[in-house]
């Protein structure tokens, strides 16, 4: 538990184009100035507007929580493109998940790529960990070719609820014909087609 927040406290890594650093009190505030996702399968991320309690509630949780490194990733000029989080930390396995997301006109321009390779250089060599996973929706293309520039394998598929704060007709909307094969009707449930991704120190040193 310590270590994890030790790790908090001094975590600043520098890519050629982005920074990442530890999560700040404003963080919060600029994320709410972002614009929207347009694409609606990723409305989900999309923040509704936050009380002074809840902002403050929000920043405390990802600070408070041992088991959960969150970063943001800063361009060298300052300007906020993302978050990075490590979670389900287990230090005795030497292990964790990764998520991220980035701002909607930052995606697709590489900087996911260079947060998540700068971000494991740290992981792999300064705090020796021996193994990444991560989870990804099958429809996100995108993020998996991004995933596997960074070395990660396909481990498994699996479903997950479908995230209720995305209000869309998969199976009754034409414009979602393309990615219908990846979510499945089960009930009054909507299943979304996941894969889980691994990348091992090991694997890491060959790439």
């Amino acid at each position: 538990m310590n270590a994890n927040r030790s790790i908090k406290a001094t975590f600043e890594l520098k890519g050629k184009r982005i920074i990442i650093r530890p999560l700040k009190r404003d963080d919060i505030d600029k994320r709410l100035r972002w614009g929207r996702y347009r694409d609606p399968l990723y409305a989900h991320y999309n923040l509704q507007e936050m009380t002074k309690a809840q902002k403050r509630q929000w920043y405390s949780k990802k600070k408070k929580d041992a088991n959960l490194i969150y970063l943001a990733i800063d361009s060298i000029r300052g300007r906020l493109l993302g978050f990075l989080s490590l979670y389900e930390i287990k230090q005795p396995e030497k292990t964790a998940r990764i998520g991220i997301y980035l701002r909607s006109e930052y995606t697709n321009k590489r900087y996911g790529t260079e947060a998540i390779k700068t971000l494991l250089t740290y992981y792999f060599e300064s705090l020796k960990f021996r193994e990444l996973r991560l989870d990804v929706a099958a429809h996100n293309l995108r993020a998996i070719r991004c995933y596997r520039k960074c070395g990660f394998e396909y481990v498994k598929t699996f479903l997950r609820k479908h995230d209720p704060r995305s209000k869309i007709d998969i199976f009754g909307n034409a414009r979602f014909k393309t990615v219908r094969k990846y979510f499945k009707r089960e009930g009054d449930n909507i299943l979304v087609r996941f894969e889980e991704m691994r990348l091992t120190r090991k694997m890491w040193r060959k790439l």
